[in-house]
């Protein structure tokens, strides 16, 4: 609530919505830890903001150009970020809880998706639409260990739960008579 003025920061739209005909909306920023993270306008980095203090604004640099197009089929909903645990998702690069910046291909995610994810569990759900349809997705987030054991949680894999093989190699001898 309330209205700030940014001095030297250019930003792009945080998203639209559209009431007149289908559902339309666009989603192009996120909120992660206090702060609200919105691209840049030339699309080569992410302001970050913070909610709490407007004088605490920080350009995360891409070290690339983006092509800034949507995680989904385009269509009457676009998202074009979302938060998984503590990683920001845009359509060709992620951002770490750390504000790294991981560059990657570019290509299309999900479907028709209007908001962000929903974690539930090693679930993620989303709503969506297109020209009139509606979508309802569910994603199971991997890494994941399914079991026939019928374990009464799920079970995560990570490096403790990896199975190690360790080999060692040895010259031997020629046994030639």
């Amino acid at each position: 609530e309330g209205q700030w003025t940014l001095s030297n920061a250019k930003l792009m739209d945080v998203g639209t919505r559209a009431f007149d005909s289908f559902a339309e909306r666009s989603v192009k920023c996120c909120i992660r830890g206090g702060y609200l993270y919105v691209p840049a306008y030339d699309k080569k980095g992410i302001y970050k903001i913070s909610l709490s203090n407007s004088t605490d604004v920080t350009l995360i640099n891409f070290g690339f150009t983006s092509q800034w197009k949507p995680l989904c089929e385009t269509g009457s909903c676009e998202l074009y970020l979302t938060l998984v645990g503590d990683l920001i998702i845009g359509g060709d690069f992620q951002i770490t809880a750390e504000d790294t910046v991981i560059q990657t291909q570019g290509s299309v995610r999900l479907n028709n998706a209007a908001t962000p994810l929903f974690q539930y569990k090693n679930f993620l759900f989303g709503w969506g639409g297109s020209y009139g349809n509606e979508y309802r997705t569910a994603y199971l987030l991997t890494p994941y260990l399914a079991s026939i054991n019928n374990l009464s949680s799920a079970v995560v894999k990570t490096v403790d739960k990896t199975m190690k093989i360790t080999y060692t190699l040895t010259e031997q001898p020629d046994s030639v008579p």
